[in-house]
């Protein structure tokens, strides 16, 4: 959850650095302030609200393909494929990833985003039935940090795994468009034990890995 206090600040420079209304609002200024609360409701991180598809500066195939994604929503979201955004640290998963669901949010889908460990934590915890059911009726849902170093041990990886495995198969045997980000680049790699059985057979029929390569922009001036 986005804290309240932060929201306000961000709305606050939105008027303050409008080049229209000097600062005293316009429509403009309440319309981006609306989307702001679309974002904070949606739980995309507040470091990715003004980051854009424009100033990505990671590898060009994967930046192509996501705007290719993003200019073709509508039929992204009718396909309702599950995709796997697989590459090492500070390749621009995670940024990619909001702006799909910002423009998603624009075209008036619903959106959320989760981390793994989040998302199974609430899977596993008393009275997750509303958290069971977001996850199936919202359009567009980001998974990031799919990473196996999140599981204490074997045991804990099967139960937890298995939760998180279900919630995936549901999404995607109703068609509903699922974005996952790992840091492995070898998605087979992700998880282990039984689990990873019912993983990779869920990626076989379901998942499209898109590979995110090129150098690590948290070294530059960008950070992704």
């Amino acid at each position: 959850m986005i804290a309240p206090r932060k929201i306000e600040r961000e709305k606050e420079k939105v008027v303050s650095n409008c080049g229209k209304c000097n600062g005293r609002g316009c429509p403009a200024c309440f319309g981006y302030c609306s989307f702001i609360d679309q974002m904070a409701a949606s739980e995309i991180p507040v470091d990715y609200w003004l980051r854009e598809m424009d100033n990505f500066y990671g590898e060009e195939n994967f930046k192509g393909a996501i705007i290719k994604y993003i200019d073709n929503l509508e039929e992204m979201y009718d396909k309702g494929l599950t995709h796997c955004f697989a590459g090492e640290r500070g390749r621009g998963k995670t940024m990619a990833a909001c702006c799909i669901l910002k423009r998603a949010l624009l075209r008036n889908y619903s959106c959320m985003y989760t981390t793994m460990v989040d998302a199974v934590t609430k899977l596993m915890a008393p009275g997750s039935y509303s958290f069971r059911s977001k996850v199936r009726s919202t359009d567009f849902v980001v998974i990031d940090e799919l990473d196996q170093r999140f599981f204490p041990s074997q045991g804990s990886m099967e139960l937890y795994g298995n939760h998180f495995e279900n919630m995936l198969r549901s999404r995607a045997q109703n068609k509903m468009p699922t974005i996952m980000c790992t840091n492995s680049p070898d998605t087979g790699q992700i998880f282990g034990g039984e689990f990873k059985k019912s993983f990779d057979s869920l990626g076989a029929q379901f998942v499209c890995v898109l590979p995110a390569g090129g150098k690590d922009a948290r070294k530059g001036k960008e950070r992704l």
